[in-house]
C-alpha cells in the first residue's frame, strides 16, 4: 500500500478493501444459501456425488439467534416511561421490532457490515420506517485522516420500468459539514447519470445522514467489518471429506461378486437354487470393503469441529453431550466461545441502535440529545429453578428491586403492578392495593 516513495496510499487501500467487500460477501452470500463450490468433478451421464454439508448458514443463523433472539429492552428514563419512550416503542413495533433486528443480524453475520436507513414518514402509520439495505448496494467514502467520519454514502441498484427495459439507480448521500445532501441519479442502458425526474435532489434538515452503520466483528484498521463466515476454506474441506465418502460407499458399499477359473457361461443354477461350479478349481466369492471408513470418519468429523471452532460456534451435540446433565455454569463453558462473540456484537450493534434511536427522536422534534440505554437478556436457555432461587435470594437482602425481577422475566413492571393493584382491589383487599401505590411514589 505504499508508492514508489514509501508514501501510504490510502486510495489504493480504499479500492482494495472495496474489492475484497464484494467478493467475500457475494460468496458468503452464495454458501449462506447452500450454493457451494462443486468439491468433486461429475462426468456427463454420472451420478453427482458432491455433498453439500451447510455449516455457514448454521453458523450466522446460530449468532443472529444468539444477539436478537429475544426482546432487547430501550429505555430512555430508569423507572418511568415518558412521551418520547411510548413513541420510539410504537416507531419500533411498526417496524416489527425484533423480526427486523434479526433479518439485520442475519445480513451482517453475512456481509461483516450493516446499513440501516431511514424513511421519514411511513404513508400508512405516519411513523418513521427503518430499511435494512442489503450491504451489497452500498459504498462508504470516508475521511483519509478519521476513518470513522464518513463523506458519503452510496447506493446503487439495477431495476426495470414498466416497458421492462432495465433502469440503474443511485442515491448519494454527501456530508458537505454543516448539512447533508441527498442527491437521486438515474441512468438508463449504461448511459450518464442524469436528475432523477421523480425523486428531486435536497438538502437533508438535520447534521446527521439518513443512514446508520455498523461492523458485524471488528476488523482493525478497516471500516468495513468481518462476517461470521471468514474462512469458508474448511466449509469446502467439510463439503470434499463428505463427498469422497459418499463416492466410496457408492462404488464399494455394496459386495461385489467375483468369479475365478470359469467363463461368464460355466455357470449353473438348479431349481433349487444351488450354484454348480464347472469343476473344482473355479471359485465363486464376494469382494468386500476392508475398511468401515473410520479414519475418513474421524477426519470429516474433525473438520466439522474446526469449522465450528473458528467461528467460535458450540457443538452442542446430543450424542455426545447430556444436555439435561449441564448445570447452569456448564452451559456458560460450553458457550463461552459464542457468549464471548455475542458481546462484541453487543456493542457494535448497540451502538448502531442507540444511534438510530437517537436519529429517530431527533425526527420528530425531541431533540438530538436523547440516548437509550439497552436491556439485553440472557441468551442462553432458563433453568427456571436457579433463577427462582436467585430472585428469591436478590430480593431477601435488598439486592435488587421488583421492577428489576419483572424486567429479568420479560414483563413490563407498569402494566404487571396496575394488574396486581387492580385484582387486589377486586379481592377486597383495599390496603395491600393502597401500599403498592405508596411503594411507587403515589402515580
Amino acid at each position: 500500500m505504499a508508492d514508489m516513495f514509501g508514501v501510504y496510499d490510502a486510495a489504493q487501500k480504499k479500492e482494495e478493501e472495496e474489492r475484497q467487500r464484494r467478493e467475500n460477501g457475494k460468496r458468503c452470500w452464495e454458501y449462506y444459501l447452500g450454493k457451494h463450490d462443486a468439491s468433486l468433478t461429475t462426468r456427463q451421464g454420472q451420478p453427482d456425488d458432491n455433498v453439500v454439508i451447510n455449516l455457514a448458514r448454521y453458523i450466522v443463523d446460530k449468532s443472529a439467534t444468539f444477539l436478537f433472539g429475544k426482546d432487547v429492552g430501550m429505555e430512555l428514563a430508569e423507572g418511568e416511561t415518558t412521551p418520547e419512550e411510548e413513541w420510539l416503542q410504537d416507531v419500533w413495533r411498526a417496524n416489527r421490532k425484533m423480526s427486523f433486528l434479526h433479518n439485520c443480524a442475519v445480513e451482517g453475520g453475512i456481509f461483516g457490515h450493516l446499513f440501516v436507513k431511514i424513511l421519514p414518514d411511513d404513508p400508512e402509520t405516519g411513523l418513521p420506517r427503518m430499511v435494512n439495505i442489503a450491504p451489497e448496494y452500498v459504498t462508504v467514502t470516508w475521511d483519509d485522516e478519521d476513518i470513522s467520519r464518513v463523506l458519503r454514502y452510496r447506493i446503487e441498484w439495477a431495476t426495470t420500468d414498466l416497458a421492462g427495459r432495465t433502469i440503474y439507480r443511485r442515491q448519494d448521500m454527501d456530508n458537505e459539514g454543516a448539512a447533508w445532501y441527498i442527491s437521486n441519479l438515474i441512468a438508463r442502458a449504461h448511459g450518464r447519470w442524469e436528475q432523477d425526474p421523480e425523486r428531486p435532489s435536497v438538502r437533508w434538515p438535520y447534521p446527521w445522514a439518513p443512514m446508520v452503520d455498523c461492523q458485524n466483528l471488528p476488523l482493525p484498521g478497516a471500516y468495513y467489518g468481518l462476517s461470521d463466515l471468514a474462512d469458508l476454506a474448511l466449509q469446502d474441506t467439510v463439503n470434499y471429506v463428505a463427498s469422497k465418502i459418499n463416492r466410496i460407499l457408492r462404488y464399494h458399499a455394496h459386495p461385489k461378486t467375483v468369479a475365478k477359473g470359469m467363463g461368464s457361461g460355466d455357470i449353473r443354477v438348479t431349481e433349487d437354487e444351488v450354484l454348480v461350479l464347472p469343476g473344482e478349481a473355479a471359485e465363486l466369492y464376494n469382494l468386500e470393503m476392508q475398511s468401515d471408513l473410520s479414519a475418513a470418519l474421524a477426519f470429516f468429523d474433525r473438520m466439522r469441529t474446526e469449522m465450528l471452532e473458528v467461528s467460535r460456534t458450540p457443538r452442542v451435540d446430543p450424542a455426545t453431550v447430556n444436555i439435561g446433565a449441564l448445570s447452569g455454569f456448564a452451559l456458560r463453558v460450553l458457550h463461552g466461545d459464542l457468549l464471548e462473540k455475542t458481546e462484541t456484537k453487543r456493542r457494535l450493534y448497540g451502538d448502531l441502535l442507540i444511534e438510530l434511536n437517537r436519529r429517530l427522536l431527533d425526527l420528530n422534534g425531541y431533540g438530538s440529545d436523547n440516548y437509550t440505554t439497552l436491556h439485553w437478556q440472557d441468551p442462553l436457555p432458563v433453568d427456571e429453578a436457579a433463577e427462582q432461587q436467585r430472585d428469591a435470594f436478590e430480593l431477601d437482602y435488598n439486592l435488587v428491586s421488583h421492577e428489576t425481577v419483572q424486567r429479568r422475566r420479560e414483563l413490563d413492571p407498569e402494566i404487571e403492578n396496575e394488574r396486581m393493584g387492580a385484582e387486589e382491589v377486586a379481592e377486597g383487599n383495599v390496603g395491600a392495593a393502597l401500599m403498592r401505590e405508596f411503594v411507587r411514589g403515589g402515580e
